[in-house]
């Protein structure tokens, strides 16, 4: 299943930081939070507005990946994911944003 994980790893390579803990602080989220993420947890629409605006790349994408890791049924979790790769898709069409996948 998709998680935050590549758009975290995304902004790093983007920004060239050489740790996740200066990836996550320029986003403005703590140590913990990358550890929540390595272990399947979503973000904030806050924080998916941030990843959105780094990587230019609509941060609805990203709040889809988050109610999908969230959703507490397979119905409710397959719609986030078909959005999710709808959304990718699109963007990748487009030219636009960083790949994140």
């Amino acid at each position: 299943m998709k998680t935050i994980v590549p758009y975290i790893e995304a902004i790093k390579d983007r920004l060239h930081f050489a740790t996740y803990e200066q990836t996550m602080k320029h986003i403005g989220m703590t140590k913990q939070a990358w550890t929540a993420i390595q272990n399947g947890a979503g973000v904030s629409e806050k924080n998916a507005i941030r990843i959105g605006q780094i990587l230019d790349i609509d941060p609805v994408e990203i709040m889809a990946v988050s109610f999908a890791l969230r959703a507490k049924n397979t119905e409710c979790r397959n719609l986030w994911l078909k959005h999710v790769k709808k959304l990718e898709k699109e963007r990748l069409t487009n030219g636009k944003g960083h790949e994140a996948a």
